[in-house]
């Protein structure tokens, strides 16, 4: 049986939410800019948590995300409604994220630590640590199917890939993080198991 997402209704068609966004980037698009500050404060959540699926920095995805509503300042009268507006901001996301990066290796900047997931004193393991530890495309995909309510189809077009990669990247993330929550060596230290 296949699951629903808060972002589709039962019978897998377009959430209100999104058909409302959707509304509200056709009348930014026109010159609506209440539409269009409704449109940003509705996504930015989305946008930000798509950001830090990229950079792994709360940092960078704050700049990424700032630069993805400047972008989208300038683009939104271009929007033609082709794919679902949180799509659109998805790809302008990625772009900004691409752009966030290579300024920053142009300029660098004291990155935050990467670390590998641990148990901390109590056994709990950081479930974004374990996300954060995944390949990025695998962990783009997983962001954006498993915690954003995207569809495989819409995550296809976001990352510009074919639905079937997407289902591919989606499933070895599960693997990876249900194999990393049981403690697989590959994933976390050994010495954190014990």
């Amino acid at each position: 049986m296949r699951r629903r997402t808060s972002r589709q209704d039962p019978d897998g068609r377009r959430s209100f939410a999104d058909k409302h966004a959707d509304e509200l980037a056709r009348l930014a698009a026109r010159g609506d800019a209440d539409a269009f500050s409704q449109l940003c404060l509705a996504l930015r959540n989305d946008v930000w948590r798509y950001c830090w699926s990229l950079t792994g920095s709360g940092e960078l995805a704050d700049e990424a995300t700032q630069e993805t509503f400047l972008r989208a300042t300038t683009a939104i009268s271009r929007f033609r409604g082709d794919a679902p507006v949180r799509v659109w901001f998805i790809v302008l996301a990625r772009r900004s994220v691409g752009e966030t990066l290579r300024q920053m290796k142009r300029s660098p900047v004291p990155a935050e630590p990467v670390t590998m997931a641990v148990r901390d004193h109590t056994g709990a393991v950081d479930l974004a640590e374990l996300i954060e530890a995944l390949p990025s495309d695998s962990r783009q995909a997983f962001v954006l199917t498993q915690m954003l309510g995207f569809s495989y189809a819409d995550a296809a077009v976001s990352m510009d890939c074919p639905v079937g990669t997407i289902r591919s990247r989606v499933f070895r993330a599960k693997a990876a993080l249900v194999s990393a929550w049981n403690c697989d060596e590959a994933v976390i230290d050994e010495e954190a198991c014990e």
